[in-house]
């Protein structure tokens, strides 16, 4: 835990600037509810001890990344994120932890 592979940073941070940027309003219900704002993701990201990478055999990953908010850093928001084969990035949830 705590540091995510190289090869997904520039997929993962498009999808979480498009997050934080409110271009993906369907996952921000527990945002909202939080109430929070989130913030363009630090780099820290990338290395923060509640950052989880788990690779699977067929090429594909799951991830949870904690969300900085203006509040928090980080909050207990975070990102629920698949990776495909090909590298390709879905957020499936913003929630609390």
């Amino acid at each position: 835990m705590g540091d995510v592979p190289e090869a997904y940073r520039a997929a993962i941070r498009a999808e979480l600037d498009a997050l934080t940027a409110g271009a993906r309003p369907d996952l921000l219900h527990w945002v909202r509810a939080y109430p929070a704002t989130l913030v363009r993701q630090p780099e820290e990201i990338w290395t923060h001890s509640e950052s989880e990478v788990v690779r699977r055999d067929d090429g594909t990953a799951w991830s949870v990344l904690p969300l900085w908010t203006t509040d928090a850093s980080p909050s207990d928001l975070s990102a629920e994120i698949e990776i495909n084969a090909e590298g390709r990035v879905t957020i499936h949830d913003a929630h609390v932890l």
